[in-house]
């Protein structure tokens, strides 16, 4: 009863820990404008750890900026509103848009066919051109031509028409599209692609902090056939929300060529030099980015283990009672009522972990938070701690079962004998000793999620791997970044690890007790 206590009062300490975090950012009583974007995408929106003039605060910690920060500034203000910018992966910006997460998707994004079937677009903001970006040095840097690339890996981001356009390069060598930047940026370095496709203000914004890179700039009908509305970005609205479209483009209509060209011109000024220049040394290189992005990574570090401890818990919770249910067998002498039960709830707990466990806990993230958002109106944070919670609560319940059944059936048969019911019996004496022998079991879930808790970065939770994406987006340093993340976790998961063991052993002791003499 007060190892039961004792989880009880835990979960309640977890609970006040959640629920200041669980407040929506931005909920001020005023009228907001929440704007989505990447904050992974310099010039155009990029994360930085400082506050400025230009910048707005983040709700998982740091500021954005950029060129797009600045277009949701100054909409903000003509539309009388107060700007909130919310941090997510980009895969992500259309389903919060689509569920009403966010009011507008302010991200460099291009008016396509393919995505006016799901949204409205504005007028466009930022009209460009697109150009090669390649390796100083490297032949390819005089090139005057698509042909010039023939034969050349070329590499271009994912769902784009960075990506689309590179066959039209003959006999390309056409790369496996990656999802941002900064990943394109290493395999340019590293020599794996010989090119990457680009805008040109984006490959402005990599050159300025990547010296060792140029791009290549084509002629008219030497270049790549697409039309201007194609490398030209727009503010995507919700489909039907002709309202806020009109106002938008509207506020668009106030903005010459000049003004476009002019926040564009600040934007790529004002791109973090926090490291001017990162050194050969990786070691050396991980210490340049941690001394400057450490308040980003730390804050990233808390969210990470809150929803990691929180979600194990309460799933652990859930396991016990799911656990438990599943270990009752129907019994032949049980009401034709009792095994009707009996039976539903076994269905209902199976269905309930092959879905949770058949399923990546990113799909079934994107779906309870987009899906559900009519219906439960929840911070993106507590979103996740549910499903870290629910996701692991279907392999908790499995843990718990698999600990029932290593109790030896003599121990059910000595608490029926004395008088104990069949809860009693599964409480005070099943239970414990189940616990104990699933321990490792349950320890190693925790260090999982504090590794799989990344995954919830495509609903806006800025846990810290998406705070190490943001860190090599506004450096384009990808593997120091990420060599600095990864030791991180590990400085996060080694002790751990260490206190589980040593909670196992401390469980697992024999204890003896002295008789006094005389005794036998």
């Amino acid at each position: 009863m007060k190892k039961l206590g004792k989880l009880i009062t835990m979960l309640l300490l977890v609970c006040a820990l959640i629920s200041p975090i669980s407040i929506v950012y931005g909920e001020t009583g005023k009228d907001t404008l929440v704007v989505g974007m990447e904050c992974n995408y310099a010039p155009f929106n990029w994360t930085q750890v400082n506050e400025t003039n230009t910048s707005v605060p983040l709700e998982g910690g740091g500021y954005a900026d950029g060129y797009d920060v600045a277009i949701a500034r100054a909409l903000a203000d003509y539309l009388d509103k107060e700007l909130v910018i919310k941090k997510m992966s980009w895969d992500g910006l259309e389903p919060a848009l689509q569920s009403g997460v966010i009011d507008a998707v302010i991200a460099g994004m291009t008016d396509t066919a393919d995505r006016r079937k799901r949204v409205d677009f504005t007028d466009t903001y930022y009209e460009s051109q697109m150009v090669l970006i390649v390796r100083k040095g490297d032949p390819l840097e005089k090139a005057t031509s698509l042909e010039d690339f023939s034969n050349k890996r070329v590499l271009g981001q994912l769902n784009t028409l960075y990506d689309t356009v590179i066959d039209q390069i003959p006999n390309v060598q056409h790369a496996t599209a990656l999802e941002d930047y900064p990943a394109m940026v290493m395999q340019l370095n590293n020599e794996l692609v010989d090119a990457v496709t680009a805008e040109l203000p984006v490959a402005a914004g990599i050159i300025a902090t990547n010296p060792d890179l140029t791009y290549v700039e084509f002629e008219d009908g030497k270049g790549f056939n697409v039309d201007l509305t194609d490398t030209s970005v727009s503010i995507a609205v919700s489909k039907g929300n002709t309202e806020l479209k009109d106002a938008i483009n509207s506020y668009l209509d106030t903005l010459t060529s000049d003004d476009k060209k002019a926040l564009m011109d600040s934007a790529i000024d004002r791109i973090p030099a926090t490291i001017t220049e990162l050194s050969d040394n990786l070691f050396v290189a991980g210490k340049q980015i941690f001394d400057v992005y450490s308040p980003l990574f730390f804050q990233g570090i808390g969210s990470t283990l809150i929803l990691a401890f929180s979600g194990t818990i309460l799933g652990l919770f859930i396991g016990l009672i799911i656990g438990a249910i599943r270990a009752i067998h129907v019994d032949h002498r049980d009401p034709l009522l009792i095994k009707g039960l009996k039976r539903l709830a076994w269905l209902l707990t199976t269905i309930y972990i092959e879905v949770f466990r058949g399923t990546p806990m990113m799909v079934q993230g994107a779906f309870i938070y987009y899906g559900l958002k009519n219906l439960v109106h929840w911070s993106p944070f507590t979103a996740g701690i549910f499903v870290i919670t629910i996701n692991t609560g279907a392999y908790m319940a499995e843990i718990v079962r698999s600990g029932i059944q290593s109790v030896d059936k003599g121990q059910t048969e000595a608490a029926r004998s004395i008088g104990m019911n069949s809860v009693q019996t599964m409480i005070y004496i099943v239970l414990p000793q189940a616990i104990k022998n699933s321990f490792p079991s349950i320890g190693n879930e925790f260090v999982t999620n504090i590794k799989d808790s990344s995954v919830l970065n495509v609903i806006a939770v800025t846990e810290l791997f998406y705070q190490a994406k943001s860190v090599a987006g506004s450096l384009y340093a990808f593997v120091p970044t990420y060599f600095v993340v990864a030791l991180i976790y590990l400085c996060l998961t080694f002790p751990t690890t260490r206190i589980l063991n040593y909670i196992e052993n401390r469980m697992n002791r024999k204890k003896t007790i002295a008789l006094d003499k005389g005794e036998s």
